[in-house]
């Protein structure tokens, strides 16, 4: 068994999805970003993969793993929410500027131009979050700033730069390259697009959220029923308010059972669920790095305390293992490649099945269906390695 934290959340509401969380969080907001982001060049939902012998394996009736590796070839869930906030504020800029909405076709045909490639959006990243927005500059024309701190790998790097950002290095942690990045940004009118809100795009935030509930709508297209439980990933909480609201809306008490996964180093909202408001926890190194923040999101808490079923902390090594089951799956299942940080769902549902206190506090039995979103494929080959012990070429399906 591995060492965990459970956390089964006393303030799950059960009631009505209300006008406060529609504040946040409607099924029109879902249904816009939906048209816009299906409407962008290469989209196609990503794949919910079958694993009956992983299923089998862990004594439940079905498992499903929400592949985000494979959104828009550029290899994690990210374009459904920095990108589509990104895309809102270059079409205000603009607009601002030449005084008409432009379209998204417009943009992407090179209309505004000049107007666009003045833009400059920025934010600090480990990697996915920057990838989504130098890919989404240059698809919509505008320009993207990188900030990451000197431990992030030198291949996430590249991959940024490769999509034609800048990438500025930062000394010491993330929270100095948010700092950086926020100091440069106002010092020369850039726009940060980021999980926490800015001066200029306050709504930023509740955008991506917006965004991210693309995910969640998806999962309900591909399954005929609903799935009795779903493991997502934590960090701060923006990807999990979106599937919480989303879902919340659309199921009422009948939703899934949200279990949301954290590195145990980097416990944030665990640890606010536990205190029953938001909590800054200092994190530590986690190979999960992706989820290593130390404040849960402000427009994300209230989706995410009143819609999650629990919170579950798990140690780094469940995400080794599920990095490598992936790879070398139970017989009968097809192999995935599934990034470090992607792994956290994954990681969670490892630890959940293999401790019977566990799977008795989340309800996982032989009746159980179950959902794992994994957010990412190998963003980095060699980190991959390195943790897998192959290259993720290697490594079919």
């Amino acid at each position: 068994m591995y060492q965990t934290r459970l956390h089964l959340n006393q303030a799950t509401d059960s009631g009505e999805y209300g006008p406060a969380q529609r504040a946040l969080l409607d099924r029109a907001d879902v249904a816009a970003a939906r048209a816009e982001i299906a409407g962008w060049p290469g989209y196609d939902r990503t794949p919910l993969l079958i694993r009956d012998a992983m299923a089998a394996d862990a004594g439940v009736a079905a498992v499903w793993c929400k592949h985000e590796g494979y959104r828009f070839g550029i290899g994690s869930f990210k374009p459904t929410g920095p990108t589509y906030a990104m895309l809102n504020v270059l079409k205000n800029e603009v607009r601002k500027a030449v005084g008409v909405e432009p379209t998204t076709r417009g943009l992407l045909d090179g209309e505004h131009a000049q107007v666009a490639g003045n833009v400059v959006v920025t934010a600090a990243t480990s990697g996915n979050h920057g990838r989504a927005l130098a890919w989404g500059a240059r698809t919509f024309g505008c320009r993207a700033v990188i900030y990451m701190n000197e431990e992030v790998s030198a291949g996430r790097a590249r991959a940024i730069a490769g999509f034609g950002a800048e990438v500025v290095r930062v000394p010491g942690s993330f929270d100095a390259a948010v700092h950086r990045c926020s100091e440069d940004a106002t010092a020369r009118g850039w726009l940060v697009i980021s999980d926490y809100p800015s001066p200029d795009y306050p709504e930023v935030p509740r955008v991506i959220m917006q965004g991210y509930a693309v995910v969640a709508a998806e999962i309900c297209e591909q399954l005929a029923e609903p799935p009795t439980h779903l493991f997502v990933p934590g960090g701060g909480g923006v990807l999990a308010g979106g599937i919480c609201g989303c879902l919340w809306e659309r199921l009422g008490s009948n939703r899934p059972r949200i279990v949301l996964v954290e590195p145990d180093a980097s416990r944030c909202l665990y640890e606010s669920a536990r205190a029953g408001s938001m909590a800054r926890v200092p994190s530590a190194a986690s190979i999960m790095d992706g989820l290593v923040v130390e404040e849960p999101s402000a427009a994300a808490w209230p989706l995410v305390r009143g819609g999650a079923f629990a919170f579950l902390a798990v140690e780094d090594q469940a995400a080794v293992d599920a990095m490598r089951q992936a790879a070398h799956p139970p017989d009968g299942d097809p192999p995935a490649v599934i990034g470090d940080t992607g792994s956290a769902a994954w990681a969670g549902f490892l630890a959940a099945t293999a401790d019977p206190d566990l799977r008795r506090h989340l309800g996982l039995d032989a009746t159980s269906r179950v959902v794992i979103i994994a957010t990412e494929a190998a963003t980095d080959p060699e980190v991959y390695r390195r943790i897998v012990g192959v290259g993720p070429e290697t490594v079919s399906g």
